[in-house]
């Protein structure tokens, strides 16, 4: 296979991009450590919306083929590492958003398995396992201050999610229920960005932001759910 030169540019500026959000996740830890927490939370968005889309650009561009020697899944679990685990769990810590300290040692074990495991995607383009949407969690705890004891069944229910090896979505890699999938990811990245932006946001409109969560955890149960009753997942609508 010949590379051209103009296949290379686009190559690395897939890669480029990517990177970008490890920059975007770290300028996020450094407001949270000035106490900018919605400035933090508004950057870790920034950084989701690029992780939700470089890999759809990299396999589109076939980066593995034209830069065999850089290996930008790699790069990107380092930054996923980052602004879905370490970063939300330092917020969790600053902002007191858990009754002790020690609660933190929840999800950051979590997180360590998660991207530990060999098999953390499936060949079926599923995650498997809770996939550390900690930064979500800490941010509805940010939101919604909770009591302690829901505070803690928040991380833990998560936490154990993760260690059983059932499936969820994988949106930009995975095609079943798409459209609806990222017609409402949309809209609800669109709700947070507007409610990260109000020092006081309208506690209802917070909970109803919780759709897409719900959402999420529902239809990766539901899908599960249908493939252990012997369905592929070719044969689950995909076009819906």
């Amino acid at each position: 296979m010949i590379i051209t030169r103009n296949q290379r540019i686009q190559a690395w500026a897939v890669h480029l991009y990517t990177a970008i959000g490890g920059v975007i996740g770290m300028f996020a830890l450094y407001a949270a450590a000035l106490n900018n927490t919605r400035e933090a939370f508004l950057l870790l968005v920034v950084s989701m919306i690029i992780d939700a889309t470089d890999g759809i650009m990299a396999r589109r561009i076939r980066v593995w083929e034209v830069l065999p020697d850089f290996d930008g899944a790699m790069m990107d679990n380092v930054i996923d590492m980052l602004t879905f685990v370490w970063i939300p769990v330092f917020i969790l810590w600053q902002e007191s958003l858990l009754p002790h300290p020690v609660w933190t040692i929840v999800p950051m074990l979590a997180g360590l398995y998660a991207y530990g495991q060999v098999n953390m995607k499936s060949e079926d383009n599923f995650f498997l396992g809770f996939p550390s949407y900690w930064n979500v969690v800490a941010l509805y705890l940010f939101w919604l201050r909770p009591d302690a004891w829901l505070a803690i069944l928040a991380v833990i229910v998560p936490a154990i999610l993760t260690f059983i090896p059932t499936r969820y979505l994988y949106p930009s890699k995975n095609y079943i229920y798409w459209r609806i999938t990222w017609s409402l990811g949309a809209l609800w990245f669109a709700i947070v960005v507007g409610l990260l932006t109000q020092p006081d946001p309208n506690v209802n409109v917070v909970l109803l932001s919780l759709y897409y969560p719900a959402y999420y955890m529902g239809m990766s149960f539901y899908i599960e759910y249908r493939i252990r009753l012997g369905e592929q997942p070719s044969q689950i609508d995909v076009d819906v």
